[in-house]
């Protein structure tokens, strides 16, 4: 076995996240679905069909209460006609008691002996029927898609964390942590809302348009042609609203993916920021993020009040048109009876409405395409060096020979400078070699690249005379240990932290490793000894312990060689000298926490401040419910879009920054707690503001 130690450290600067270019800033709506077993797309044809059914039912029952109607007309003329003394009602006709037939004055007869009471029976029992019928086809059309979505949702995160989790290095150089972990958690709950309820709902209002007209041509396909003019109006606006959503928010979503960044990097190292006093400079950095998201999201809630508003104004424009040509067929022309009119004017007007309804679902799918495409690419991207792979082979004997030759290279995030320049190095087995050198000069470089983190640009990194690029990965990687100049600990036990080092190794290994980097002392004298928790990042540990604990991890691997990169500089004289002689031997020889949900008084308390924004909203949201009775203001819509998206981004923003300055005033010690890990803040941060957001955006004005 070899050892070769560096001094010093150089990590590259990560290259800033580029604003992507508004082309191809979605995946086709279908792509969505693309991880769907034969068991989702089973649930999803069933959960569409009960969609169908359900949609159907509304426009269906029109077919009844339109006959329901021509009953009440006929019992009314016939107590109008039996009011006359001198008639009477003879084989379900009215007559005079001469026995003459009345007739009106276009020469028809009147109908009579109609049982009310029957009919009205009838007709309860119909409505009965299909009451039962859509309570049975909603609940599996919800439950069927949202199932099928929950599982999809667990293949996309699962595919998802392990691409990022074989990607090659230089790929996070490039694409900041906190970036992704709030795509992970944000950007994967808008394709879930994408693919879930909303597709059912989508084809529900679909299928009462269709019934709805279908059921209209029924009814007197005059009139419903005159209507239906002017649904490719409304058709249009719908696609438009849909390509605008799309793009604004794959922009809101960049912008707040660099702010969970921010949030990532601070949450981090919150040590260091609260040590120089940073917590508020940290917290303007992540709102200045956090602005340009909610000026896109502002954009976008606009659009979509206006096309809202502008898709009602085109409905209530056909539901004038059907009104007053309806009225010609029935009094003029005689062409339509007076139940025919109400089934064509309300299976019409249904049509029309479900058309204007399904705008909102419109606006999910279009967040979810846009959230989709960084995802998929993630998934979809073939890493340079995957670690997964099972390529390569497997040299029978390892006798640890290193050698660079001619190697030059640059980071992925600095490809402008020459990190290494024409490198020859041979380091043979056996030897200790050290690297030493000026911070940057490319000590640590050189240790990345025999652990294959990079390939060099140019010339090549043999082990025995074979280039490792031809070597099996995860063979290669289980030859070496490897020991940093800041020691990475995860949040668990002293023993599960070095058992990371190789996976099933027994307590007895355990211990001796820890002997050996003379760790095993501190760690007995700890209360729960081996079974200490280390907390985030090793938070609970001195420096020097947790090297102690990260030489003991690289030791129990038993590695044919060792990399140090200034392993022992965090040691005092004494223990750098004990862990120094005991390397030279070696070269010689499950729970969650509920959270309460907050009340919705409490959340309104937070957007207090944006009361003239709230009023203007409430003041068109209430217009909107009233519309339909009244048809007043056409417009509410674009005013209760505007006002509320501009609410519901202000409350987003002021939730997101109260909730990361709230975690910056918080004692050290409560980082600790693993529920508090930087991950877990981050994905609260990222999902919980979003949740709320619902509270004042466009679920009030709907």
């Amino acid at each position: 076995m070899q050892k070769a130690e560096s001094e010093g450290d150089y990590t590259p600067n990560k290259k800033e996240i580029e604003e992507k270019k508004d082309k191809g800033l979605s995946v086709g709506f279908f792509q969505l679905f693309r991880f769907a077993t034969w068991k989702d797309t089973l649930m999803m044809v069933v959960g569409g069909l009960c969609s169908l059914v359900h949609g159907a039912a509304s426009p269906l029952m029109l077919l009844v209460y339109g006959t329901m109607t021509n009953t009440f007309v006929s019992y009314d003329l016939e107590l109008q006609e039996l009011a006359d003394p001198n008639k009477t009602c003879t084989n379900n006709t009215v007559t005079w008691i001469n026995g003459s037939i009345v007739e009106l004055a276009d020469n028809s007869t009147v109908y009579c002996g109609v049982d009310m009471e029957a009919e009205m029976t009838t007709f309860a029992y119909y409505f009965v029927g299909i009451g039962i019928a859509v309570m049975l086809v909603s609940y599996f059309q919800i439950a069927l898609w949202v199932t099928a979505a929950a599982r999809q949702i667990q293949t996309i995160r699962k595919t998802f964390f392990r691409k990022v989790m074989c990607m090659e290095i230089g790929w996070f150089d490039c694409n900041s942590v906190g970036e992704l972990n709030t795509r992970i958690s944000d950007d994967i709950n808008k394709i879930n809302n994408a693919i879930a309820d909303q597709v059912s709902i989508f084809i529900e209002r679909i299928s009462t348009f269709i019934f709805g007209f279908l059921v209209g041509f029924l009814g007197g396909w005059k009139l419903t042609l005159v209507v239906i003019a002017a649904s490719p109006l409304i058709g249009l606006a719908a696609g438009l609203m849909a390509m605008a959503v799309a793009k604004l928010t794959g922009r809101e979503l960049l912008a707040y993916a660099k702010a969970g960044a921010v949030a990532d990097e601070v949450l981090s190292s919150i040590r260091t920021v609260v040590a120089f006093g940073g917590e508020q400079k940290e917290v303007e950095r992540y709102d200045n993020n956090l602005v340009v998201a909610q000026n896109w999201g502002v954009k976008k809630g606009t659009i979509i009040g206006l096309f809202q508003g502008y898709l009602w104004c085109i409905i209530f424009l056909c539901y004038a048109l059907a009104f007053w040509y309806g009225s010609k067929l029935v009094i003029d022309t005689k062409e339509l009876s007076p139940g025919g009119l109400i089934q064509v004017f309300f299976g019409v007007l249904m049509a029309a409405m479900n058309l204007g309804q399904a705008s909102p679902c419109l606006e999910a799918f279009a967040s979810g395409r846009a959230a989709a495409k960084s995802i998929f690419d993630t998934i979809d991207r073939e890493p340079e060096i995957n670690c997964f792979s099972e390529d390569g082979h497997k040299l029978e004997k390892v006798k640890g020979d290193i050698e660079f030759h001619s190697v030059t290279f640059n980071y992925p995030s600095r490809p402008e400078i020459k990190t290494l320049d024409d490198l020859n190095l041979l380091v043979k087995a056996g030897e200790t070699t050290a690297f030493v050198g000026p911070s940057g000069s490319g000590k640590s470089t050189v240790i990345q690249l025999i652990q294959r983190f990079y390939n060099p640009e140019e010339g090549m990194v043999t082990l025995d005379g074979h280039d490792i690029r031809g070597l099996n990965i995860q063979w290669l990687r289980s030859l070496i240990g490897i020991v940093e100049q800041e020691p990475v600990l995860f949040a668990t036990t002293i023993a599960e932290n070095i058992r990371f080092g190789r996976p099933g190794v027994s307590m007895e290994d355990i211990v001796k490793a820890t002997k050996e980097a003379n760790a095993y002392n501190f760690i007995m004298d700890l209360p729960q000894k081996f079974e200490t928790l280390v907390g985030e990042g090793g938070g609970q540990m001195s420096g020097g312990q947790k090297q102690r604990i990260a030489i003991a991890r690289a030791l129990v691997r038993n590695p044919r060689i060792l990399l140090l990169d200034m392993a022992t500089s965090a040691l005092d004289n004494e223990s750098e000298a004990v862990v120094q002689e005991a390397l030279d031997k070696i070269v010689e020889d499950e729970g969650e926490e509920h959270i309460e949900s907050a009340p919705v008084a409490r959340i309104l308390r937070y957007n207090r401040s944006e009361w003239p924004y709230m009023l203007l909203g409430s003041i068109g949201a209430g217009i909107n419910g009233a519309v339909n009775p009244i048809y007043a203001i056409l417009f509410s819509q674009i005013l209760g879009g505007y006002a509320f998206g501009m609410s519901g981004e202000l409350l987003t923003r002021k939730l997101r920054k109260l909730g990361f300055q709230a975690m910056l005033r918080q004692e050290v010690g409560w980082f600790d707690d693993p529920m508090n890990s930087p991950g877990a803040l981050t994905t609260r941060l990222a999902t919980d503001a979003s949740m709320v957001q619902g509270v004042s955006y466009s679920e009030r004005v709907i």
